[in-house]
């Protein structure tokens, strides 16, 4: 779940793969809703959106392979920092059983669509909404919408959104947040007459990773060759080290979109594989408290000028026991959505993945969080052109809304995608809940 790279391990721990990509490039994400509706309400209307620009020139990526850090047992590593501080980490127990999986690819290529810029303020809730529809039917969707999407159905997105398919979309993923705002294509494509009018879009925030890769020649967990070892074993370390300018740059995106983004919905999934850097590879590991502690600081510098940004937390599928023991140190009042990122998942398996034993209502569950699904892009962002077909199943798509799935992202649909999902709308049952 990478900045540039898709997960296919099993193991405990997924590493991300290749070299950072540089920012603006495309990557796979989900789109997704927020939270329960109340009855009775009235609809608020929401503001059209446009689409636009041209996508920064991408970097090249490692796609050598390599074994991801291996797990094991963290120590309890010191307090965690209150605010925007970050907190430290101490020193991780030896042994532990070893991640044998992760990601395995350098990003996907940018979408020609879409371009950085500035930006733009948070989220119009539009006022209360109705609940509308019914709820489990088979009419498409047709309840009154929630405060995020303006329809309350499952929602289609993708990276390379143009033409007609756009129609049928509800949100697209610009190139993944990679360092100090350079986004407003985003605005300007979503902006009323621009090419994407009407989506949300979905950006993944990779500043903190990607920056220390960066600077000190790291590769993802599963990739050899950097001079600087990988993010499995001095990711916490360097992240802490260079904390006070990461929060910087999250501010710089604050600010930045928040200047042009005028209101319209925005949705952030969080630095992908954050749940690697407690590893017992990593030479100054945190602790799940720090972990959480220091996430919460990044969603603040993000809300510090787009108060109504919405947020979503990253799901790692080799997480043990569906995450019971990660996501309690998260304030998950933050998030209105969970999210997968990078590598494939499963339409037709109650697990996201065969390999991996989480499941998609027990992740659900444990976080009461609806589930943001994405198709993952292959290695090196090296996937054939074409959407996995699983996931236009209508019976598929049915069984996973009743394990809390409320979107899915294909990385790169066929041309005939839009027809496609046109033709299976009327098949979907209406989602319990509207976002």
């Amino acid at each position: 779940m990478v900045g540039g790279c898709a997960e296919n391990g099993n193991g405990t721990q997924g590493g991300t793969g290749g070299n950072p990509v540089a920012s603006g490039g495309t990557a796979s994400a989900t789109g997704g809703a927020g939270g329960d509706t109340p009855t009775g309400g009235t609809a608020g209307t929401t503001a059209t959106i446009a689409s636009g620009g041209n996508v920064p020139a991408g970097g090249s990526a490692v796609t050598s392979g390599g074994s991801p850090g291996t797990g094991g047992a963290v120590t309890s590593g010191g307090s965690p920092g209150t605010g925007g501080s970050l907190a430290s980490g101490g020193n991780s127990a030896t042994g532990g059983r070893t991640g044998s999986g992760g990601r395995n690819d350098a990003g996907p290529p940018r979408d020609a669509s879409n371009t950085g810029g500035a930006t733009g303020g948070g989220i119009s809730t539009g006022g209360a909404t109705g609940t509308g529809g019914t709820t489990g039917g088979t009419d498409g969707g047709t309840a009154a919408p929630g405060k995020v999407f303006s329809q309350c159905r499952f929602h289609f997105g993708t990276t390379r959104a143009s033409g007609a398919l756009v129609a049928q979309l509800d949100f697209f993923t610009p190139g993944w947040m990679m360092g100090t705002f350079n986004q407003k294509s985003v605005c300007t494509s979503t902006a009323p007459g621009g090419s994407l009018a009407g989506l949300v879009p979905v950006d993944v925030t990779y500043i903190a990773a990607n920056y220390v890769k960066n600077k000190y020649q790291l590769c993802d967990c599963n990739v050899a060759g950097c001079a600087g070892g990988n993010l499995c074993n001095y990711g916490s370390q360097y992240i802490t080290q260079d904390w006070a300018d990461i929060l910087t740059q999250y501010t710089s995106n604050s600010t930045g979109f928040a200047a042009c983004l005028g209101g319209r919905p925005i949705i952030f999934d969080m630095e992908p594989d954050w749940y690697q850097y407690i590893g017992g590879g990593q030479s100054q590991p945190w602790t799940a408290a720090q972990a959480g502690t220091n996430m919460t600081a990044l969603v603040n510098a993000l809300k510090s000028s787009l108060p109504n940004a919405v947020f979503s937390m990253d799901i790692s599928p080799w997480i043990p026991n569906n995450g019971a023991n990660w996501y309690t140190n998260f304030d998950m009042s933050l998030f209105t959505f969970i999210n997968t990122s990078g590598g494939g998942t499963d339409a037709n398996n109650v697990k996201i993945r065969a390999n991996n034993n989480m499941t998609w209502a027990g992740v659900s569950k444990v976080t009461g969080k609806p589930i943001l699904a994405d198709t993952g892009y292959g290695a090196s962002g090296s996937a054939s052109p074409g959407e996995d077909a699983n996931w236009n199943d209508p019976n598929n798509i049915n069984a996973r809304m009743l394990d809390g799935v409320v979107s899915i992202s294909q990385y790169s649909p066929s041309a005939t995608w839009g027809d496609t999902i046109a033709s299976i709308r009327g098949q979907l049952n209406t989602p319990p809940n509207c976002y």
